[in-house]
């Protein structure tokens, strides 16, 4: 098996995505245009003719030290691979990575086969699933009561939905919900988001669904992001008022309706909190387990605390 070190510049695109495309575990996340919309630097391993890649994203940050980090909109990277993804192959590529990077700190996809030596730390991560190809009546048996509570206040209240927004709507409004729960987004993040809403609507792959009062005030919005048969919750927000008539529960509620029997699968996109997690779980969403892979390799002298990531999504 021949792996090779490719720096970004020198990355065939089409070839890459095309591995992507066709890859058995392939997502949104690892098309180049993602990739460079979502981080400032990164550079790939390749296996063969592109039969394989693995991005790897990274940064000098660490006291300008080299490490791989996850980028906050890229929910899960690792190996894409149009052959198996066994465990010999991930052991391949993690030993590919470049010397120089001494820090590693990266979620797996769901379909990376995890066995490693003892030197990396693996960490579970949730993510939740929907499964759509099934008629409406039989999502809706995997409701929960506090879910069909929900739905009930809801209905008492008159919505109008749209999807007649630009990205930069829905962001500031996302920015805004943040900040009220004192989450503070960064510049790099919001114009981060700008560039993806905008490259995949703009290939076909994205849409925003919104809930609106009787007179437009937006209550809650989301950006969807279609790719390898998932629909991603790529990100959402509501209002203090759209909390209080439960319009996000709404919102999927209808969405659900209207692509049930499709073959397609819901990506809640996971969370590492008991209440949002709960959120996804309450409308039958299946949990799902990927991995975070870390190492260590830092002069003793460099204090590191590692943190996760920030969800980017409210209900």
């Amino acid at each position: 098996m021949e792996i090779k070190f490719i720096k970004r510049e020198n990355i065939d695109k089409l070839k890459w995505d095309s591995c992507v495309h066709y890859a058995g575990n392939g997502n949104v996340y690892g098309y180049t245009w993602f990739l460079d919309n979502a981080c400032e630097q990164w550079d790939g391993l390749v296996e063969g003719d592109y039969e394989s890649v693995f991005p790897l994203v990274w940064n000098t940050k660490l006291l300008g030290n080299k490490q791989l980090y996850q980028p906050i909109l890229c929910q899960q990277l690792g190996i894409y691979s149009v052959h198996m993804r066994s465990p010999a192959r991930l052991r391949n590529f993690i030993n590919a990575i470049p010397s120089d990077i001494k820090f590693i700190n990266i979620d797996l996809n769901e379909e990376n086969n995890v066995k490693l030596d003892d030197s990396f730390q693996l960490t579970p991560r949730s993510n939740f699933l929907l499964n759509l190809n099934r008629p409406f009546e039989e999502i809706q048996k995997g409701y929960s009561k506090s879910l069909n509570k929900s739905l009930k206040k809801a209905s008492k209240f008159d919505f109008i939905s749209s999807g007649n927004y630009k990205p930069e709507t829905i962001v500031d409004l996302f920015v805004q919900t943040q900040k009220e729960i004192g989450n503070e987004v960064d510049n790099h993040t919001r114009h981060a988001l700008h560039r993806i809403m905008y490259n995949a609507m703009h290939r076909g792959r994205g849409s925003i669904l919104a809930n609106t009062d009787m007179d437009g005030n937006i209550l809650a919005a989301t950006f969807l992001i279609y790719s390898h048969k998932r629909i991603i919750y790529f990100l959402a927000a509501s209002t203090k008022e759209g909390k209080r008539r439960c319009a996000m529960h709404y919102l999927l509620d209808n969405f659900f309706y209207a692509n049930a029997g499709r073959p397609l699968t819901f990506d809640f996109e996971g969370s590492s909190l008991p209440g949002i997690a709960t959120f996804f779980k309450a409308f039958g969403a299946a949990e799902s387990k990927y991995y975070n892979l870390y190492k260590n390799n830092l002069p003793f002298w460099v204090k590191w605390v590692k943190k996760d990531k920030k969800n980017l999504f409210v209900f």
